[in-house]
């Protein structure tokens, strides 16, 4: 047996190599060896019919949980705060109909306390898992870790199994890297496309195989191969989704606080400005004392990959939203490259207030877009090189701190911060619609 997985590893690392003609968009941090070592996990990381998600919770001191299971039968859940499960408190699971015929279960569990670990075990497919565990980070000075599209399966053709592989390995590696340097972390957030094809099993259990994933809430965004069918829903279960006319079906916006700051979450394809509006004003209202507010869309509006003059609609509409409701930092992804923004508002860099637009890499690896011959003038820091990049923010009292790192030396490739801007804006329909036809005409 151990002669024949040896076998394979090397036959996936040999295909690895041969891609890298075939697909040359791609590109990873980890060399043959680390595939190598990886490829064997493969077969198990399919076989597991029940991997679990964990979503961060409305509030610090929450964290939801959400796993498929085929069979029908009761799902059940509990946690701890020992390891061997004693003393365990047993959660109510809900329960929905899902993807091909599974059932989607959810949990959210409340009430935890800052700094201590809790352990937790849940059925497979009635027959109780192993027990796992994660801690709740202080809401004082706490770190966010950003990354976007992983998209496992954008490296080559996604029915092949050794694409599948190779992604998969660039998206556990940079997991790996940047947890070994923040491991209280907080939670993470991706910007979106966690999968190629939205109704992929396959590729939905390949985003969730790093095995530190069982201990880290993940704040995920609808992207546009995440958008047209329910698994997105199904899988991450998350906090204050608002209803919207256009909603798609893998669901809706949503937001959350921790410490000071509001996260609000979009999804960007939905450009309906009502909706967008909706989600955010939503957001306000709920917070509005929050020191720092955070805004997560696929779809960056300031992207580096527009040179000047060149823009699109994301910039129009949801720009002027942002100015509106005081937004101090969007992070976004989409186009494949990592890029930073000045502090923008009203379509133009701003000496004072404003938003500043931060856009990730590949998260895994699997594709990457280059950057125009001139950067637009708004742009202050980008990176193209085929390496999965990750920003660690941290956040404070009295700034956001951002530090960006390329996966393979762990070198820092860009290091900001972000002022104090209080957001004090109760904004209505008429003061959007006014930034709005400001934003249009500054681009005329």
């Amino acid at each position: 047996m151990k002669k024949y997985t040896a076998i394979i590893a090397v036959m996936l690392a040999l295909s690895f190599v041969f891609s890298i003609v075939a697909f040359g968009e791609s590109g990873y941090a980890y060399g043959e060896d680390e595939l190598s070592a990886f490829a064997p996990k493969w077969e198990s990381i399919q076989a597991d019919e029940t991997v679990i998600s964990l979503s961060v919770g409305a509030e610090a001191g929450e964290v939801r949980f959400a796993w498929l299971s085929s069979d029908g039968k009761d799902a059940g859940f509990r946690i701890s705060e020992n390891s061997d499960m004693t003393a365990s408190k047993e959660i109510a699971v809900e329960t929905d109909d899902a993807i091909d015929d599974y059932i989607s279960n959810k949990v959210t569990v409340s009430g935890l306390e800052e700094g201590k670990t809790y352990y937790y075990s849940y059925t497979e497919n009635g027959k109780w898992s192993e027990a796992e565990s994660f801690k709740v980070q202080p809401e004082e000075d706490f770190t966010v870790l950003f990354v976007s599209d992983a998209q496992i399966g954008r490296s080559g053709d996604e029915t092949l199994e050794e694409v599948l592989v190779r992604d998969t390995c660039g998206w556990n590696y940079t997991v790996e890297k940047m947890l070994g340097r923040y491991p209280d972390t907080a939670f993470a957030i991706s910007a979106g496309d966690q999968f190629q094809s939205p109704d992929s099993i396959t590729q939905m259990k390949a985003f969730l195989a790093p095995e530190k994933l069982r201990s880290l809430p993940i704040a995920n965004t609808i992207g546009n191969h995440d958008d047209d069918a329910t698994l997105y829903g199904d899988i991450f279960n998350n906090p204050n989704e608002v209803s919207e006319l256009n909603a798609s079906e893998a669901g809706t916006g949503y937001y959350y606080k921790y410490g000071d700051t509001l996260f609000i979450t979009l999804n960007s394809n939905n450009t309906l400005l009502f909706d967008t509006a909706r989600v955010i004003r939503k957001a306000v209202m709920a917070y509005p004392d929050a020191k720092w507010r955070v805004v997560t869309m696929h779809h960056n509006p300031y992207s580096a990959a527009f040179a000047d003059g060149e823009y699109s609609e994301y910039r129009v509409l949801f720009s002027s939203l942002f100015d509106c409701f005081d937004i101090d930092l969007v992070l976004s992804g989409h186009d494949h490259l990592y890029s930073r923004t000045d502090v923008m508002l009203g379509g133009k860099k701003s000496d004072g207030e404003g938003t500043v637009y931060v856009q990730s890499s590949s998260a895994s690896g699997s594709n990457y877009d280059p950057l125009p011959g001139t950067l637009a003038s708004y742009t202050v820091s980008a990176f193209d090189v085929r390496v999965p990049t990750y920003t660690a923010f941290t956040f404070t009292d009295d700034a956001i701190v951002g530090k960006t790192y390329r996966t393979d030396t762990d070198e820092v490739i860009d290091e900001f911060e972000i002022a104090d801007n209080i957001s004090d804006s109760s904004a209505n329909i008429f003061s959007v619609l006014f930034s709005l036809l400001k934003t249009l005409f500054t681009m005329i």
